[in-house]
C-alpha cells in the first residue's frame, strides 16, 4: 500500500491534473483459470488496474486465448475482484471479423473524440482494433499509438520457425496487416522480447507473499500454467512460463524498461496462424530485444 501511496503522490507532483495520466484501452484475450490457457492477459489487467499512472477508458475483449464468450466473461471477473467499474466491451468472435461489434465501436468512438490521445494497448489479436479503422479510416490517425504483442523475429518457440505458431497476430493476418500499415506509432512487443523473462516457481512464491493486488486470486489460477509450463519449458532462468502481454503494459508504464530497436519490417503470411517477419523495408517501427530484467521485475510485483 505504501509504494501505491508514493506512486499517486508521485503523479500528482508530476502532473496536478489527472487528466495527465496516460489514456489506454486494453485490448485482451483473458483465460486466466480456464485448464490448459495462458495466464498473461490477466496478469496484464492486474498490472494496468493497479497503475494510477494510467487513465483505463475501457477494456475491450476479443478471442484468441478462448473463444469470445469465454474471454468476455473472464474479465468481467477479474473486473469483479478488482473491484472496478471502468467498462467491459465485447469484440470480435473470429478472424477479419469487420462487422462493428461494441468492443470495435467503442474503439472507434472514443479515440475519435480524444484525437492523439489514446494509447491502445492490443494484447490479442487485432481484430477489434482493425474493424474500428476499417469503420471510420480517420481512427487509424486519431491514435496516439499501439503497442502489440506479438510477432517473432529470430525467437523460434519449441523448435518451430519464427512466426509460425502466433496465438495474437498469426490469428488474424489481415488485421495485423491493416493495423501495422496504419497506426502513426507502432510498438511490437516480439516473442524474442518476451522470452527475456521467465515466471518460475521463485517468482511464484514471490507473488503469494507480496503482491499488493489480487495475489490471492492470481496465485490460485497460475499455479495450474505454472506447473504445465514448468515441464515444458527450461530456459538459463528456470523452468516456468513467459509473461507475454504483462510487457506490453510495462512498456507503456516504462519504457526506459525496454531498449528502442527501430525496424522497418513486413509481414507474410502463410498458412493458419503462421505469419512471418521481414526486416528491412516496410513499415517503421521500435521492436526492442533487450530489457532490464530486474526493473521489470520490480514494477511487476509491486503491481499485481
Amino acid at each position: 500500500m505504501k509504494k501505491i501511496l508514493t506512486a499517486i503522490l508521485l503523479v500528482f507532483l508530476l502532473c496536478p491534473s489527472a487528466f495527465c495520466r496516460q489514456k489506454i484501452i486494453l485490448d485482451t484475450d483473458p483465460a486466466m483459470g480456464y485448464p490448459f490457457h495462458d495466464v498473461d492477459d490477466g496478469l496484464a489487467m492486474g498490472i494496468a488496474l493497479n497503475s494510477p499512472e494510467l487513465e483505463i477508458l475501457g477494456i475491450t475483449v476479443i478471442y484468441g486465448n478462448h473463444t469470445a464468450k469465454k474471454t468476455y466473461a473472464k474479465a468481467l471477473e477479474i473486473m469483479a475482484e478488482a473491484k472496478s467499474n471502468i467498462p467491459v466491451l465485447r469484440g470480435a468472435d473470429g478472424p477479419e471479423q469487420f462487422s462493428e461489434t461494441p468492443a470495435s465501436k467503442f474503439i472507434r468512438e472514443t479515440v475519435l473524440a480524444n484525437p492523439g490521445e489514446i494509447t491502445i494497448i492490443a494484447i490479442g489479436p487485432l481484430t477489434n482494433l482493425a474493424a474500428a479503422i476499417k469503420a471510420d479510416p480517420k481512427v487509424a490517425k486519431s491514435i496516439k499509438a499501439v503497442v502489440s504483442m506479438g510477432g517473432a523475429l529470430e525467437a523460434r518457440l519449441l523448435g518451430t520457425p519464427p512466426g509460425a505458431f502466433d496465438m495474437n497476430w498469426g490469428s488474424d493476418q489481415r488485421s495485423t496487416q491493416i493495423v501495422l500499415e496504419s497506426a502513426p506509432e507502432f510498438v511490437m512487443i516480439s516473442t524474442d522480447l518476451c522470452m527475456e523473462v521467465v515466471f518460475t516457481k521463485e517468482k511464484y512464491k514471490q507473488l503469494k507473499s507480496s503482491a499488493p493486488f489480487l495475489a490471492d486470486y492470481f496465485a490460485k489460477n497460475i499455479k495450474p500454467w505454472l506447473d504445465f509450463n514448468r515441464v515444458i519449458f527450461h530456459t538459463d532462468q528456470g523452468r516456468g512460463f513467459f509473461p507475454w502481454d504483462t510487457l506490453a503494459v510495462e512498456y507503456v508504464l516504462d519504457p526506459t524498461i525496454f531498449t528502442p530497436n527501430l525496424i522497418k519490417i513486413t509481414t507474410r503470411h502463410r498458412g493458419k496462424e503462421a505469419i512471418y517477419i521481414d526486416v528491412g523495408q516496410g513499415t517503421r517501427i521500435n521492436a526492442p530485444l533487450k530489457m532490464d530484467r530486474e526493473k521489470f521485475w520490480r514494477l511487476f510485483f509491486d503491481r499485481v
